[in-house]
């Protein structure tokens, strides 16, 4: 847990690197700027987002609530729920990202927009092929 919290400090102090980069080095270059202000907002965000989530529940937990939470995560019916809900979301999601790649193909958008959701539905149909094929095997 100390390793997690340890590296979104660093990853924290990196962002702020960058923003300070972007502001005193690289006013120049507006390629560089952008991309110090982004990928270090980015890293700001992100990791002052962890710390303070992780103060809160940390502030939050109790010896009992644990122990209730570790329940409910091997609940038998919670996990059913979980895969249920995972399952219906990648059903109702195929469709969706197969009609706008199509469209995006069709309105003529830039090949590579089209080229990255064509390769997002490839990715989906493997893991869900492969999802199926491993819990075959494992029940």
């Amino acid at each position: 847990m100390q390793k997690n919290i340890f590296a979104y400090v660093i990853g924290l102090v990196i962002g702020i690197v960058l923003i300070l980069l972007a502001v005193f080095v690289f006013t120049g270059s507006t390629t560089l700027n952008g991309a110090c202000y982004g990928i270090g907002a980015a890293l700001i965000a992100l990791s002052a987002g962890f710390l303070i989530g992780k103060s809160i529940i940390k502030s939050a937990e109790t010896p009992e609530s644990l122990k209730v939470q570790a329940v409910e995560v091997n609940d038998e019916r919670n996990i059913r729920i979980r895969e249920r809900a995972g399952w219906n979301t990648t059903r109702i999601f195929t469709p969706i990202l197969c009609f706008l790649t199509l469209a995006s193909a069709l309105i003529g958008v830039e090949l590579y927009v089209t080229l990255t959701a064509c390769g997002l539905v490839v990715l989906l149909a493997g893991l869900s092929i492969g999802s199926q094929i491993y819990y075959d095997k494992r029940l």
